[in-house]
């Protein structure tokens, strides 16, 4: 925080005619009423509560204009006390009053510094000197904050606000339809011009992008998403692991000990691979058609060399002497599984019910804490691993992607007019792999990609 907020804030409580704005600001910003406003701040956590009163605060005393003052008051606040500050608190101020939000990409991130940025609307660009950020940035991130020049780098007043690198789409057409609009009411007028008079356009592109992630739909190959399991009481484990293995559609995964509540019992819990090998065609009528309106997942098996086997995992199956429990990623799965399961192992196995699961990675888990392992089928060596990885990320250049026209990477190549959207679909693509690489993950380098498709930026 500069020195000199504190006391602008001050300047600002010693003119209470200027407060009554902030209900009008809040409404713009929140969309929530002044009374929602305290009501949503009093119940939020600490970080979110800050960060809310900092985009208030942002807006009120550098954008905002007020008509009692006929001013924005942030400058008001240099023309009219320039005693009780500085010279070069004045020369910083000034560098803030002047400043407006905008949607930046980041370009390159230097932890522990900052990041260099670029306008997406025009050709500013520089670093910004934020140490905080630069930890949580990667590459090809769009973030939404209001930057000034001071002393050759970028600073943030304010929240800064990342957003999914799919919202871009969005961001440029409403940004580019609010601009247009603007210039054809004013003739002619600067950006800067536009983002201080417009400020609210930006909150209104916030809070849609977060409707849009709210709202988003996820398919599996096989309906919606929703992770959900299915329970069969267990009356012949015997029988039912003899069978399981003229199964195909059945990998054994590993096997573990089950403890039995708070007892000291303990029973082995057998772990298998639900699969489509053999089962395609009874899937038929459950597969998910052309998706238009969400977002397609899907898991890929591939062999020992990481060659693709056109075999899909669909669920994991836990087993034990007690319980047999099932679970998949659509309520379509389940329903399937529900009658195809005990059919297979007959009156082994009996359908008892289907819960739907928290869409919440971390609660999500099949794992028990209680469980140990018994045995553990090898996996491969880590430099095959590092083999079959490379050959899952290289496989999307085979895959049609929606945001090529339903072309694959490799044809987009091939089409001049298709170079631009390419190269963006690619700056996603890096940017997925970083924040994964950010997570722990195992991932290829982007230049991998490039080399693949021939292409640089």
């Amino acid at each position: 925080m500069a020195s000199f907020e504190s006391r602008v804030s001050d300047i600002f409580d010693e003119n209470p005619r200027l407060a009554r704005n902030i209900p009008v600001v809040i409404r713009k910003l929140f969309r929530e009423s002044e009374s929602e406003f305290k009501r949503k701040s009093r119940s939020c956590s600490e970080d979110e509560y800050k960060s809310r009163l900092l985009k208030l605060f942002d807006i009120l005393f550098i954008d905002f204009y007020f008509k009692e003052i006929d001013d924005r008051f942030l400058s008001w606040v240099i023309e009219q006390y320039p005693e009780r500050f500085t010279a070069e608190e004045l020369d910083e101020m000034r560098a803030q009053a002047g400043s407006h939000l905008d949607f930046y990409e980041i370009q390159e991130v230097m932890p522990g510094r900052g990041s260099r940025i670029k306008s997406l609307f025009t050709e500013d660009e520089g670093f910004l000197k934020d140490v905080s950020s630069s930890y949580h940035f990667v590459k090809w991130d769009i973030i939404l904050s209001r930057c000034y020049r001071f002393h050759g780098n970028y600073l943030a007043t304010g929240s800064v606000s990342r957003f999914n690198i799919i919202d871009k789409e969005l961001i440029m057409e409403r940004m580019n339809k609010a601009y247009s609009d603007f210039m054809l009411h004013y003739k002619d007028s600067e950006y800067n011009d536009f983002a201080k008079s417009r400020w609210e356009v930006f909150f209104q592109i916030e809070h849609e992008s977060h409707e849009k992630a709210k709202n988003r739909v996820f398919y599996t190959s096989y309906g919606r998403l929703q992770l959900c399991e299915v329970r069969f009481h267990v009356h012949d484990l015997k029988s039912i692991l003899e069978k399981i293995k003229d199964f195909e559609e059945f990998n054994q995964v590993d096997i573990k000990e089950r403890r039995i509540g708070n007892k000291k019992r303990k029973v082995k819990r057998y772990h298998y691979d639900w699969l489509t090998l053999g089962i395609e065609e009874e899937l038929a009528d459950i597969r998910t058609g052309d998706v238009t309106d969400g977002v397609l997942l899907f898991t890929k098996q591939l062999d020992i060399a990481g060659k693709d086997t056109g075999i899909e995992a669909i669920g994991s199956l836990y087993l034990d002497e007690l319980l047999a429990r099932l679970e998949t990623r659509s309520m379509e799965l389940a329903g399937f599984a529900s009658r195809h399961i005990p059919a297979l192992f007959g009156s082994a196995l009996a359908f008892k019910r289907i819960n739907k699961m928290s869409m919440n990675p971390k609660t999500a888990s099949a794992v028990n804490e209680d469980d140990t392992p018994v045995s553990q089928l090898s996996g491969p060596p880590p430099e095959l691993k590092r083999k079959i990885n490379r050959k899952v990320y290289l496989s999307r250049l085979d895959e049609r992607i929606p945001a090529l026209n339903h072309l694959t990477p490799r044809e987009a190549r091939q089409d001049p007019a298709m170079l631009p959207r390419l190269i963006d679909w690619l700056k996603g693509f890096e940017n997925i792999l970083e924040r994964r690489r950010m997570e722990g993950d195992e991932v290829i380098s982007i230049n991998l990609i490039k080399k693949a498709l021939n292409i640089d930026w």
